[in-house]
């Protein structure tokens, strides 16, 4: 989607403007839902958020990139928004889109924090590789019954049994037959460090026949 200022990224949380405020200001409320843990996670936070970021409350946040969050209430919901600058060429618009499907994957994860607000710290395993759109969403099956998150051409967000976000994600359309980059981001929380190493062996199991060139991130 976009406007006139470029593409548009949006989503509608059930939360106040000052809650979903929060949850884009303050780091460790960031590492609750802002990509996976890695060893330079907090580092990433920081660079983006707080050192090229200019808060301007209580709506706006501006990025040294060119791009804008917005927050806009909308009754009993606020209507966050990632505005992007349009792209000055086709390499630039390559790039954008791959950014424009990080903020969904990102926005999906916020709105299942403060929505669903699970209690305790988040651990993830984050696992890449080359598949197609038919190897992930198997993936997914594995997980059993699911309820349906988010959904877009590139990716699918669920809810597993156990209350845990399955975030799979592909390079190419989800229905394209060609192999291309994928990778699974699954979120618990409250988990203690043996619970998300079991995390990491079952869903590292369920990975790798379906994945070639598997890695995984805990």
């Amino acid at each position: 989607m976009t406007d006139s200022d470029g593409t548009l990224v949006e989503t509608s949380v059930h939360a106040p403007p000052e809650r979903v405020w929060s949850a884009l200001t303050v780091p460790e409320e960031i590492r609750q839902w802002f990509g996976w843990d890695y060893d330079g996670l907090d580092d990433e936070i920081r660079f983006i958020f707080v050192d090229h970021a200019t808060p301007r409350p209580p709506d706006r946040i501006s990025m040294s990139d060119g791009s804008e969050l917005r927050l806009d209430p909308d009754g009993d919901v606020t209507r966050l928004s990632a505005v992007l600058p349009a792209p000055a060429d086709d390499a630039a618009a390559a790039e954008q889109q791959a950014i424009a499907e990080g903020w969904r994957t990102f926005f999906a994860q916020l709105r299942f924090l403060l929505e669903c607000r699970p209690e305790g710290q988040r651990r993830t395993a984050y696992l890449t590789g080359t598949g197609t759109g038919r190897d992930l969403m198997a993936v997914l099956g594995t997980a059993g019954s699911t309820e349906e998150w988010f959904h877009s051409p590139r990716q699918r967000i669920v809810v597993d049994p156990d209350g845990r976000l399955l975030a799979a994600t592909a390079e190419r359309p989800l229905d394209d037959p060609e192999p291309g980059p994928v990778s699974l981001t699954v979120s618990a929380y409250g988990i203690d460090d043996a619970g998300a190493a079991h995390l990491e062996r079952v869903w590292a199991a369920r990975w790798t026949p379906l994945a070639a060139g598997t890695e995984s991130i805990m």
